[in-house]
């Protein structure tokens, strides 16, 4: 009797559950012009990618899923240990932090978190593939049916009462953010922290740029990235002394990655395009219909019809500029996370990521 041929995600699905990662490789690597649109196809082919440190493959993969389905839990821990690798800890730190804030109960983002904040050098960890294997993704473990129903009924019995220790916990376990107090001035830039020389846009008094600078400060202290930069690009554009515009500089580099989930300022399409350069790298997110869509080997353009999600009010047109390759179907509304760039006729997007509505 002749044997009907399995669909490969099916097949997949097993080659998975056993971990075997190059025979899941090389089924799906041929087939990633059919399935790259599959979250799950991505999840698995970078899931094996990671395990066979092919940490190049493993990036691309993961960063498809997160332009598909940017909450999908699999691909963030994947995406996490790349970074990790890649030297970057800084922002794997800020993903772990991001999936305990969505979900914190999450036990491996949680020994993730833990065991990449109490490396004493995190940066050694990159070259060291043996022993962050603990934070690659794996197969669940199945679990017998009874044990599934009575870990569900302590949940609901004990998830109340152990709520508010968690999210005590999550609290503490963001990084202290250390060298921004260190960035101080100098009593000379005290006294004279705005000038004459150069061009400038905004004109602050003495008092007005050591209070911008401080809340520059305070606010990439509390993890408000998007309005500490709005900041510092008021110091930028003024007639701030230099010393104080290098020292403003020095703050917007702890700027973190955004996402969807942690950006708690979020600027309007009006709010920008009222002063573009007052909000250049700064990060927002904006509904709206993609149009005028176009693909090509560099990514993806598409114009971003402010507002009009729900095709009643648009608050204005964008330009929007992918470094990869997306697939937008026309007339879906999306959701765009993207940094403003300022040009000289306005400004644009760089997209970071989208997802549908």
């Amino acid at each position: 009797m002749k044997r009907v041929a399995r669909n490969p995600i099916e097949e997949a699905e097993g080659l998975y559950a056993r971990r075997n990662w190059p025979g899941l490789i090389a089924l799906l690597e041929p087939l990633t012009p059919v399935y790259r649109d599959n979250v799950r196809f991505s999840v698995m082919l970078g899931t094996a990618y990671l395990h066979q440190e092919d940490i190049g493959g493993a990036y691309s993969s993961f960063r498809r899923v997160q332009s598909l389905d940017f909450k999908n839990r699999t691909a963030l821990i994947g995406l996490a240990a790349v970074l990790v690798r890649r030297g970057e800890s800084d922002k794997a730190v800020q993903l772990y932090i991001e999936m305990l804030e969505r979900n914190p109960s999450d036990r491996a983002a949680r020994r993730a978190l833990n065991f990449v904040r109490h490396c004493p050098d995190p940066t050694a960890l990159a070259g060291n593939g043996r022993k962050l294997r603990s934070l690659y993704p794996l197969p669940p473990t199945r679990i017998l049916p009874y044990a599934l129903i009575l870990l569900v009924v302590s949940i609901a019995i004990l998830g109340w009462r152990v709520a508010p220790v968690v999210l005590d916990l999550l609290e503490d376990a963001r990084p202290a953010r250390t060298g921004i107090a260190e960035i101080v001035l100098s009593q000379s830039e005290q006294e004279g922290p705005v000038g004459s020389e150069g061009g400038f846009e905004i004109v602050l008094t003495e008092k007005d740029a050591l209070s911008t600078f401080e809340s520059a400060k305070k606010l990439f202290n509390d993890y408000r990235d998007e309005a500490a930069l709005v900041e510092v690009n008021r110091l930028l554009l003024s007639n701030a002394s230099r010393q104080v515009k290098t020292k403003a500089e020095a703050l917007a580099r702890y700027t973190r990655e955004p996402s969807f989930v942690s950006m708690p300022d979020r600027f309007t399409f009006a709010d920008v395009n009222a002063f573009p350069r007052l909000f250049n790298g700064v990060a927002v997110i904006w509904k709206g219909l993609p149009a005028n869509i176009e693909n090509s080997e560099s990514g993806t353009n598409f114009d971003l019809l402010v507002g009009y999600h729900d095709k009643r009010k648009l608050d204005g047109i964008v330009s929007v500029r992918a470094l990869f390759e997306l697939r937008l179907p026309p007339d879906r509304p999306v959701e765009v996370l993207a940094r403003v760039m300022a040009t000289s006729g306005g400004f644009i997007l760089e997209c970071v990521a989208v997802h549908e509505l």
